[in-house]
């Protein structure tokens, strides 16, 4: 399974320039974020974990390959903790996964949460 997948690769490469990180460099960390969220428990399991336990329902949508999610940012910061991102590279895995998830569900709004796409 390709952890990238989701996402476009302008998507990437775009972020990548805005923020000054090189592509592959970003590609590496979504990887990372990915595979982290598959082993601990399991990317079924943990949108399951979050539908039942979170106050709202973070399910947006469920493509026939991904989870779009709307979380909260303190599971993003928790994510960077847990991967040792910096501030710039938690910011642009962020960018991607928004801008990829207002691709997916065209003008959805997020409701003061942050977007995250998870292949399924």
């Amino acid at each position: 399974m390709d952890s990238l997948a989701p996402f476009d690769d302008e998507v990437i490469e775009q972020t990548a320039a805005d923020v000054g990180l090189d592509a592959a460099t970003l590609r590496d960390q979504l990887v990372d974020h990915y595979d982290h969220a598959a082993t601990t428990p399991g990317i079924d399991e943990l949108v399951m974990e979050w539908r039942r336990f979170l106050p709202y329902e973070p399910l947006v949508e469920r493509t026939g390959d991904a989870y779009v999610l709307a979380v909260e940012s303190s599971i993003w910061t928790e994510f960077g903790q847990q991967l040792s991102l910096s501030d710039t590279e938690l910011r642009a895995i962020k960018t991607v996964h928004d801008a990829q998830a207002r691709r997916v569900v065209d003008g959805t709004n997020f409701d003061g949460y942050d977007a995250m796409v998870l292949w399924r």
